[in-house]
Parts: C-alpha cells; structure tokens; sequence
C-alpha cells in the first residue's frame, strides 16, 4: 500500500510540475503577443489560441532558415559584418558543416598518397614573401581516426579533390580502407566551388 501511495504522489506532483510549466509557457506567450494580436484582431479571446499559432510559425520558419543552405549562408554572412559577433564567434570561421567538405587525395610522395579531408583554406608567405594558397586538410588514421596525422597543410598541386565526403573519408580510415569505393572519382569545379 504504501508503495502504492508513493508512486500516486510521485506521479500526482510530476503532472503538477508540468502543468506549472506549462501554464507559465502560455503565460510568457499571451504576454509576448497580447499587442499584437489585440491590435491587428481587436478581440481579446483569440490572443491565445493565436499566440499559439504565431509562436509555432516563428518556430517553423527559423527551422526552415537553418535547414536551408543559402539562406543560412546569407543569414551567417550577415552576421559575421557585425564586429561584436565576430569577437565572439572569432573572425576565421569555416561558412559551411565540416560533413559538406571533400575528401582528397593528399601526395606522400611519388605514386602515394594520404587520404584526407577538407577542412579549410589557408593562405602561406615563403620565404620570398609570395603569398601561396594552400588547403588544411584533416587526415584520420586507422582503426582510431584520432590517433594519428591528424592535420595536414599541402600546396594545392600536391591534393586531389574527390566526390566524396568527411563521413566517407572517416568511413574508409576506420574500415581499413575495406569501404572505400570501386573508383574513387576526381572532384571537379563544376561540382563544388571549393
């Protein structure tokens, strides 16, 4: 009985908590949107079903911003022209998911190579004081892709870019290279701007 009784109450004050939450949510929303809602409808009984239906929409249409890729792109980049975002977030970032970056094929020397993938740019002054492009790559190391050379800067004429990506690069490294493809295929400028 008394196991009963303990059970009942824990459930009888979860529920209390959550309609708490629950009734403080409507609360903070009705708060939000009475303004509005009371100015464009002029009646005071729709301010919470459509506080409601304003705060779903809102909620929808950021989620449709950040799953699309160009409107988050321009959504970023114009955050990145305000100074103070930038001191927080640090200027270099990289604009898009490490996951949409190739895979490449990075020279170890004659007839050999490393694969990598793509994490970046990277700009070089040699010795002369000419400016060199150059790509970061991340190269994962088998069986434990963290284990190993974990970052490399080549020349741009020592990688080949490939129509692959970071998970099938980390797929390849952990599986001892058993999951590579058939054919790995040269990505080209057409594919990507990278």
């Amino acid at each position: 009985m008394k196991g009963i009784m303990t059970r009942g109450a824990l459930i009888f004050f979860s529920l209390g908590i959550l309609a708490f939450i629950i009734y403080t949510l409507l609360d903070l929303l009705v708060k939000l949107w009475r303004p509005l809602i009371t100015s464009l409808t002029g009646r005071d009984y729709l301010v919470i079903p459509l506080a409601i239906v304003f705060t779903v929409l809102v909620i929808a249409l950021i989620g449709f911003i950040f799953s699309r890729r160009r409107l988050f792109d321009r959504f970023s980049s114009f955050w990145a022209r305000i100074p103070i975002i930038n001191w927080f977030l640090g200027e270099k970032r990289i604009p898009q998911s490490i996951h949409d970056m190739p895979g490449a094929l990075v020279r170890f020397s004659d007839g050999s190579y490393y694969i990598a993938a793509l994490v970046g740019n990277q700009k070089f002054r040699n010795k002369s004081g000419e400016l060199e492009n150059m790509y970061k790559l991340y190269c994962p190391s088998a069986p434990v892709p963290w284990s190993g050379l974990p970052i490399i800067f080549a020349k741009r004429e020592q990688v080949i870019l490939l129509k692959i990506s970071f998970g099938e690069v980390y797929g390849i490294t952990t599986s001892f290279g058993r999951s590579a493809p058939e054919i790995l295929e040269e990505l080209s400028f057409e594919d990507d701007d990278v």
